[in-house]
């Protein structure tokens, strides 16, 4: 299977995502060390690209978050296909 890399992982959080990206230990973060390590090895080596995802373009919020009428009717529009037609 060929896969495209590298892969792009779309996160809505900012200290996600700074942790992946940089190299850094505090006493509340060893915890969860070995975990974030291994994702920041593959954003080291280039195989995962992390981009910040804001509310209004991140699809998985519907099933996350409260959303304002507007953009939660945007993002089941864009799931359920219904372009531009009342649901």
């Amino acid at each position: 299977m060929n896969v495209e890399t590298p892969i792009v992982v779309r996160v809505d959080n900012v200290g996600a995502i700074f942790m992946a990206e940089n190299v850094s230990v505090s006493q509340r973060t060893k915890h969860i060390d070995v975990r974030y390590r291994f994702v920041q090895e593959f954003v080291m080596d280039g195989f995962l690209k992390i981009i910040f995802v804001r509310t209004a373009d991140n699809d998985a919020d519907i099933f996350t978050k409260n959303l304002i009428g507007d953009l939660h009717e945007k993002h089941r529009d864009k799931m359920v296909g219904a372009k531009g037609r009342d649901v």
